[in-house]
């Protein structure tokens, strides 16, 4: 009997192709979509992709366009969302996607619109709320001090600001027109929660169709990438760290708005102790090959619940003694720079158990020169 793959979306995309590689270690047959076989080389040389279909990606179509595509090119298996845009897809289409042999696990698009902290503010649990609110530019100071600095915004991805003061946001203001900041946009004004980036920690959640917790995985932050206005951006390096707590305060938010499907709640631990929500997405994260190799069991646990009718008991099988550094990223993402060492280098080739260099894989050999290629002349271009 054929085996049910995954399907795994832009394959182009390192963090996903990563995450990819660990279903096909797992044993599973890996289905893969692409934008460019030509652009990616990685997906059609590497050992553990059994088939492969181009296919624009969804930030280059519409849902409708896209679900359509999927239909035209008879794409099925189980669906795994790694990014946004996939996640809301797969919640805004469920019943059609699922008529067309797609199986997967997902929220309702009404639960993620309830998941943001806008919404959240009067949630009162283990897990702290940080106040957010909505604003036009012209009410941002007014909106800052209603919140209490030190505040940052929230308008635009990669381009977060903080403000330590009402002076500081002022004076921005008054040179708003040099940054470029979409200003004519609702802006987002979150408190901000200070502390450094080992303050922040993640914890990646599998929830069955019952709303129960059935995997968990927690990792603590160790670098993050640089943005427009501060290093506010994705993960470069990580390390595996059972956080029960944090853990703990995650489940009881997500059980009581009856989650169901993956979800990542990104977190930061504040002076008092307590952890603070950032947000939650309604999917993997880009970084889950660490839960993977650290033993979390994320892609077993999801496949057994698209194809098998019995349920599955609530454990965390994390070990934690893995890290995690992107020494390997596609164009668009960066590469953990910072760890750029021959010391890196090293083990990179000694291809140890308990670390994680996204898509990597000693077993992968010809994938991995493809990559080195790219990585190569990446480095040799770096500004």
């Amino acid at each position: 009997m054929t085996q049910i793959p995954f399907i795994f979306h832009d394959m182009q995309d390192s963090q996903i192709f990563a995450l990819a590689q660990a279903a096909g270690r797992a044993g599973f047959a890996v289905h893969g979509l692409v934008q460019s076989t030509k652009e990616a080389p990685w997906v059609t040389q590497s050992r553990y992709i059994n088939s492969i279909t181009e296919l624009p990606s969804l930030g280059d179509v519409n849902m409708g366009l896209y679900a359509l595509n999927l239909k035209k090119e008879n794409v099925s298996g189980i669906f795994v969302p790694v990014v946004d845009d996939i996640a809301d897809l797969l919640a805004e289409y469920a019943p059609l996607l699922r008529k067309n042999g797609l199986s997967f696990l997902t929220v309702h698009s009404s639960q993620i619109e309830m998941s943001n902290t806008f919404a959240l503010q009067q949630w009162q649990g283990k897990l702290k709320i940080p106040r957010t609110t909505y604003c036009t530019s012209n009410e941002l100071i007014e909106t800052a001090l209603e919140i209490g600095f030190p505040v940052i915004l929230k308008s635009v991805r990669d381009g977060f600001v903080t403000f330590h003061h009402q002076e500081a946001m002022q004076t921005w203001l008054n040179n708003a027109v040099h940054h470029h900041y979409p200003l004519q946009l609702h802006q987002r004004v979150q408190q901000y929660i200070q502390g450094e980036t080992n303050n922040m920690a993640t914890a990646l959640l599998l929830f069955d169709e019952q709303s129960r917790p059935v995997r968990g995985f927690t990792a603590r932050r160790i670098r993050v990438a640089q943005t427009n206005y501060g290093p506010f951006g994705e993960t470069l390096a990580a390390k595996a760290e059972w956080l029960p707590d944090l853990y703990e305060a995650c489940v009881e938010l997500l059980t009581a708005l009856g989650w169901i499907g993956f979800a990542e709640v990104e977190c930061k631990q504040d002076q008092h102790g307590d952890w603070q929500l950032i947000e939650i997405n309604p999917r993997l994260s880009g970084w889950s090959c660490l839960a993977e190799v650290d033993g979390a069991g994320f892609l077993q646990a999801y496949y057994h619940l698209n194809t098998e009718g019995s349920k599955l008991e609530p454990t965390c099988l994390q070990r934690s003694n893995t890290s995690y550094s992107r020494m390997v990223a596609s164009s668009r993402h960066q590469p953990d720079w910072k760890n750029f060492k021959y010391s890196t280098y090293k083990s990179m080739f000694q291809h140890k158990d308990n670390m994680c260099f996204g898509a990597w894989d000693k077993w992968d050999k010809t994938a991995n020169r493809a990559w080195l290629k790219l990585m190569l002349k990446r480095f040799l271009t770096k500004t």
